[in-house]
């Protein structure tokens, strides 16, 4: 038996930010002293590093809700099945639901609760539980999804990854300018098929020094007083994703008998464009290919959709499966790779073949 992704959706808010969003921003550095450069300085450097020119964020009114809600229902769709079917509901996030105009996380009930609810799911054998594994939130949770079919305890899990980072943002941090809002789910399967679905995966966590890496912590304007404002350590971040992100990949490819060569194309986490090649040069020299051309195989999302944390994969995919990503499509037989890297620090891949 096969685990195979059955269904796909996504959903990113309406509300478009451009860069020019951030010309009138005063930005700070960790001790309150400001940037002494013009905002657009700031903003055009970090476009050409990140390759981010616009993002959304959902409405200043409502909750994060309706985000996941609108993308599950589109995977199930996709997914042809009776929303009943469902035996499983995996919600990965980092931030719980985001409520207007409250301060902090809310993970009581928890979102995979909130989802069940709305999608007005009956079925009591239907568990429904929250991830919270930072950016590669999503991708564990497929793991998951796949080790309960496996085990024969799911025929179709519902995995969600949801991020609503437009209310955990600093104003007079560069880095506000990075995150964005975004859903994208996908309806895991039970198949008798043998030769599409999940081949391989692997998971690292490290969990030591680079804990520090991304965390919480007060805005750089010492009058702010919100306590749970979202904090990066950009070049560790970069050090660890570059080093280990490559490496799991190369574990999870090993696992499966193949090499970077035989992989069609690379759905890779949406943190940096800059990042992106080096995660594929590392990877390159890891299997010692001269040459290997990486060209057309790493689809990006970032530049319209900015860094949508544990949302960035299972959104692309959906892009990508509906024909929404110029340039980029998935076809039959071809062997995929799925990862990312996120807060902990934590990095995961997946090797599939549709």
């Amino acid at each position: 038996m096969k685990t195979i992704i059955k269904g796909t959706g996504s959903h990113l808010p309406e509300r478009v930010i451009e860069n020019s969003y951030f010309l009138d921003r005063q930005f700070m550095d960790s001790n309150g002293v400001v940037n002494p450069k013009p905002a657009e300085e700031i903003i055009a450097k970090l476009e050409a590093i990140t390759g981010i020119k616009s993002r959304r964020y959902i409405s200043e009114t409502g909750d994060s809700v309706p985000l996941m809600v609108e993308a599950s229902k589109n995977a199930i769709i996709d997914a042809s099945i009776d929303k009943n079917q469902i035996d499983g509901i995996i919600v990965a996030h980092n931030a719980g639901n985001m409520l207007e105009g409250q301060l902090g996380f809310h993970t009581v009930p928890n979102m995979a609760a909130l989802l069940k609810n709305k999608l007005e799911i009956s079925n009591h054998e239907c568990f429904a539980y929250d991830l919270l594994f930072g950016c590669p939130g999503w991708l564990q949770g497929i793991i998951q999804a796949h080790q309960a079919i496996q085990m024969g305890d799911a025929k179709n899990v519902l995995v969600v990854g949801i991020e609503v980072a437009s209310r955990l943002l600093d104003p007079y941090d560069l880095d506000s300018m990075i995150l964005a809002d975004g859903c994208g789910a996908a309806v895991i399967s039970a198949s008798e098929t043998e030769t599409t679905g999940i081949i391989s995966y692997a998971t690292f966590s490290h969990a030591q020094d680079d804990i520090s890496c991304i965390y919480l912590s007060g805005s750089y304007n010492k009058e702010l007083n919100n306590p749970t404002l979202f904090k990066m350590n950009g070049k560790d971040v970069y050090k660890y994703a570059t080093v280990w992100v490559p490496r799991v990949i190369k574990k999870a490819l090993d696992k499966a008998g193949l090499d970077a060569a035989d992989v069609d194309m690379f759905l890779f986490h949406q943190a940096n464009g800059k990042m992106l090649h080096a995660f594929a040069n590392n990877l390159a020299q890891m299997y010692n290919i001269e040459g290997l051309s990486f060209e057309g195989k790493i689809p990006t999302t970032i530049e319209f959709t900015g860094n949508t944390s544990v949302a960035t994969v299972p959104t692309m995919l959906d892009l990508i499966r509906k024909g929404a990503l110029e340039n980029y499509e998935i076809k039959a037989g071809m062997k995929v790779v799925l990862a990312s890297v996120g807060a902990g620090m934590h990095c995961n891949a997946i090797v599939y073949q549709f």
